[in-house]
């Protein structure tokens, strides 16, 4: 019997915390964040490029559309736009340069990160360096996605961007809360995105009924359909965040069902890989 209270006791007062804190996180009230770059049409549609004739292409489109840029860094600590997927290439002919060449260092290490930026740009003709995008394209807008986690990565970034007139026109996103947390510090000026432990957070608060409670600092949310293989949100997250006024960014966006959610879901922004095809889905002209 004892056990049994004691059990029912427990119940009800972690039923009272969960409803405490779920009604003071309700109670909190969020300004609208207004921003330079969240400004023109709705939804916002952002094209991931990975060299300069794509995102030629692209504008061509649309002059309004936001390039998405994979923003990698060499050993030198140049800012350089690459996709991830890509760094097997390169290195698996380093390896196979090595094997040919066993006297000479020439694999150094796993990691692109580890190599100078002159070694990569010989191997990749058609890279681009994050200067050379914002000088080229002075008047459109970034989302600048942060994959190598190195050392200074904030410093040799804001360092980069400091003639290119970046303010208005720079979202910073990164699967690293570290590294938007970093450059933040440097620059807060600039619009911050959505990382993976922000989003591991909100579906864990979720799922134990104190979402409202959950902390979250970026300025938009900004979200792909799946992580891991897994929902990376879900429509209590997307309320909430229309709750804190965020802006929501959905993306990549592949196929009529994904494009569908984004439109039931009100998105802001259509993360696209293929602008072609998003425009195909829409049915809509090049006047994006």
């Amino acid at each position: 019997m004892r056990i049994f209270l004691i059990t029912v006791f427990t119940l009800i007062a972690t039923g009272v915390l969960i409803l405490t804190a779920r009604i003071w996180g309700l109670g909190q009230s969020y300004a609208l964040f207004e921003h330079s770059f969240l400004k023109g049409n709705n939804p916002i549609f952002i094209a991931k490029v990975n060299d300069l004739s794509k995102a030629a292409e692209v504008l061509a489109l649309s002059p309004q559309i936001v390039l998405w840029l994979d923003v990698r860094f060499s050993r030198d600590k140049v800012a350089f736009i690459l996709p991830k997927n890509r760094d097997v290439e390169f290195l698996s002919n380093k390896r196979q340069e090595q094997e040919s060449n066993p006297s000479k260092p020439i694999m150094i290490s796993g990691k692109l990160s580890e190599y100078p930026f002159e070694d990569i740009k010989s191997f990749y003709k058609d890279l681009a360096t994050v200067a050379e995008f914002y000088s080229r394209y002075e008047t459109s807008r970034f989302v600048l996605n942060i994959v190598d986690n190195v050392s200074d990565a904030h410093i040799a970034l804001t360092d980069t961007l400091a003639k290119s007139n970046p303010n208005e026109r720079t979202l910073i996103q990164s699967e690293a809360l570290i590294l938007m947390t970093s450059i933040k510090e440097l620059k807060p000026q600039w619009v911050y995105g959505t990382s993976i432990p922000d989003l591991v957070r909100l579906l864990t608060f979720d799922s134990m009924y104190i979402l409202p409670t959950t902390q979250f600092k970026g300025d938009v949310f900004v979200a792909p359909f799946k992580v891991a293989n897994r929902r990376a949100f879900n429509e209590d997250i997307i309320l909430e965040m229309r709750r804190r006024n965020k802006k929501i960014f959905l993306g990549p966006i592949e196929d009529e069902n994904q494009l569908a959610e984004a439109r039931r879901l009100k998105a802001d922004g259509y993360i696209t890989e293929d602008i072609q095809k998003l425009v195909s889905l829409l049915g809509q002209g090049p006047a994006l």
